[in-house]
């Protein structure tokens, strides 16, 4: 049951980003808030594609991260984090980038490829820089996607993404991470989430 719950939205979610972003063997996936129930899914499933995966996520995560796959990891919160990742990367750029934090003045810009995708599927509390004009003929001379994604828009995939889910589960191929609170700690569990200081999937039980 809660193997189940913990599957469901951010499993599916994940999945569905990188179905619709068409990662292949070969591409370098950058992926925010890595060390979280979301971004620890996408990790693994990138991987499982064949990617080359970079994790974003705070000092504290770089282990886990690494142990589901990662081939880097960074924290965003270090000034020129892109720097290092680059290095990883070099002149190919990053394919794919599954951003959950919204800030469009990201270091991650100037790593996207040609035909480089930009998927922003949530936003981090205090993220509220604007995309900056000079990015526009960057974007339009790199054929450079961006969009938005969120999950009611993509409902008709979510049964071939549950079942693939549980059959690479099964198989050993994807962790799924459960950490449990009482429901009465709600309150407790919000504020681990906004520190952040949660990792993995987070289930509150009855």
């Amino acid at each position: 049951m809660r193997l189940g719950v913990a599957v469901l939205v951010q499993g599916v979610t994940a999945y569905i980003l990188l179905d619709e972003a068409k990662v292949t063997e070969g591409d370098p996936v950058l992926i925010s808030a890595a060390g979280g129930g979301l971004g620890n899914s996408a990790v693994q499933l990138a991987k499982a594609l064949g990617a080359k995966v970079v994790g974003l996520t705070s000092k504290s995560k770089f282990a886990g991260v690494r142990s589901l796959g990662a081939d880097h990891v960074a924290d965003f919160d270090d000034a020129g984090w892109a720097a290092s990742v680059k290095q990883v990367v070099g002149e190919k750029g990053i394919k794919v980038y599954l951003d959950s934090i919204g800030d469009l003045r990201t270091e991650a810009f100037p790593l996207l490829s040609q035909f480089g995708q930009w998927i922003i599927f949530g936003v981090r509390a205090g993220s509220r820089n604007a995309l900056p004009f000079e990015a526009i003929p960057v974007m339009i001379e790199k054929n450079i996607t961006l969009r938005g994604f969120n999950l009611e828009g993509s409902l008709h995939q979510v049964p071939q993404a549950l079942s693939a889910l549980f059959k690479l589960v099964s198989e050993g191929k994807l962790e799924i991470e459960i950490t449990k609170y009482p429901l009465a700690e709600a309150t407790k569990v919000h504020q681990l989430f906004e520190a952040p200081k949660t990792s993995g999937k987070v289930v509150l039980v009855p």
